[in-house]
């Protein structure tokens, strides 16, 4: 039985102009009128010819005809197929060839003819016109060129897949389905078996390749050869690697000897500097850095008199200090550090051990911070000087006051302590005016010299 399209001349694909134009060209051809010298050949394709056309032209008809087509035309005639199968797994040992020559019972010759009878068996279930009915590579023998030849087959055979519809394998007959529904079914697990029987066949033949591969002498020539260039290839880049490090390593041994070089003149130049500094102006760069170290510790004990501790600011300049000592808010500030210095000599025990004191302090001063430690050093040279005007005594707070004359003593008290605070102040604020002017003379005689 023939194929409708090859019948007609289309592709599978074909639409419905391209159906009806080759049938009306294919019924001119074949028409008995114009063929009275083949009468019955020619009615009996006439008749094919409209028997494909009726099928095509329909649409139901011909989906139903693509879905069977392969049974319709491969069942009846490959229904002794599977007796008359190849068989592959002969040729899975050493012993299918002898040696490696060209002569009928070498390996080239053996498995040329293997691939070639594979090739044929899937010519008849190809499709005129398709991409894949052309013929696959040839094995070729112990001469072919690898890019040419070689290659070209191992790329092709690698991923075989076979053009064997395997309708003889199909269980059911869809034509003797009652119904469309069962149709389906039959047709569902027909296509099952079959997909089985190709995958199997597939897998078969590209293990009977990977097998040959492994054994061809031209593809073992071939990775050798690609050993040998990469090998040759790592040993140039080896030596290129090599002389580039020996020619940086040179490069920074240049370097290193410029740089000492560089080094020794340099050394040379600060001592013969240093020789000038002595004998012009009596002192070495080591004496100047004895005085920047003492100036340093002289302008942060001036830093320390600028500071305010009772509002917590560092000033720059001592009439900054001068006029926020005058201002409202700095006396009530210094008014409540008064009262908290107060609280703190009422409750403290006088007669406490003073190493204890130094140890609390010293624990205290580990938490604090450096602005801290700086504003509670200000508070005890505050304090201290207090205590040196008028020591406090243990019987002043174990007396116990009369009633009647504790609001004049508790003045009285308050008037003395207010006087003692401002007289330190005044000499608090002397001591950074004679240190400024100090600063002022020191840099007066800097800048004459």
């Amino acid at each position: 039985m023939e194929c409708h399209y090859a019948i007609l001349g289309v592709e599978l694909n074909a639409d419905d102009g391209a159906i009806k134009k080759a049938y009306r060209k294919a019924a001119l051809k074949y028409h008995p009128d114009k063929n009275p010298n083949c009468l019955e050949e020619a009615t009996e394709k006439f008749r094919l010819v409209q028997a494909a056309y009726d099928v095509l032209s329909d649409p139901q008809e011909r989906a139903w005809y693509d879905r069977h087509r392969e049974e319709i035309l491969h069942r009846k005639k490959y229904e002794n197929y599977k007796e008359n199968a190849f068989d592959l797994w002969e040729y899975f040992s050493p012993s299918a060839y002898k040696g490696f020559g060209d002569d009928d019972n070498g390996f080239y010759a053996v498995y040329r003819d293997v691939f070639k009878k594979i090739d044929v068996e899937d010519q008849p279930f190809k499709d005129e016109g398709s991409a894949g009915d052309e013929w696959m590579p040839c094995f070729g023998n112990s001469e072919s060129d690898y890019d040419d030849v070689v290659h070209e087959f191992y790329s092709s055979w690698q991923s075989y897949c076979t053009h064997l519809s395997y309708v003889w394998e199909s269980q059911y007959d869809v034509k003797e389905a009652p119904n469309r529904r069962v149709a389906r079914l039959v047709e569902k697990e027909n296509k099952k078996v079959r997909d089985k029987h190709k995958k199997k066949r597939n897998e078969l033949v590209r293990e009977l390749v990977s097998f040959v591969r492994k054994r061809d002498p031209r593809v073992k020539a071939h990775k050798a050869e690609l050993e040998r260039i990469a090998t040759e290839q790592a040993v140039k880049a080896e030596e290129r690697r090599m002389s580039e490090m020996r020619a940086k390593a040179e490069e920074a041994a240049l370097y290193d000897q410029e740089n000492f070089e560089e080094l020794v003149k340099h050394n040379e130049r600060v001592s013969q500097l240093e020789n000038m500094m002595r004998d012009e102006f009596g002192f070495s760069s080591d004496e100047d850095s004895d005085n920047s170290d003492q100036n340093s510790e002289e302008e942060q004990e001036y830093s320390d008199d600028m500071f305010c501790v009772a509002c917590n600011k560092m000033f720059k300049s001592v009439m900054g200090m001068r006029n926020h000592q005058k201002s409202k808010k700095h006396k009530e500030n210094m008014n409540r550090l008064k009262e908290e210095m107060q609280e703190e000599v009422s409750v403290d025990d006088i007669t406490e051990d003073p190493n204890r004191e130094e140890i609390e302090d010293k624990v205290d001063d580990r938490k604090l911070t450096k602005k801290q430690k700086k504003q509670k050093r200000q508070r005890q040279k505050l304090l201290s000087n207090m205590m040196e005007s008028e020591p406090l005594k243990t019987e002043d707070f174990e007396e116990k006051i009369d009633p009647v004359q504790e609001s004049d003593e508790v003045s009285k008290l308050e008037t003395e302590i207010d006087g003692d605070i401002a007289e330190n102040e005044k000499s608090i604020a002397d001591d950074i005016g004679n240190t400024a002017d100090c600063n002022g003379d020191n840099e007066t005689s800097v800048i004459s010299d």
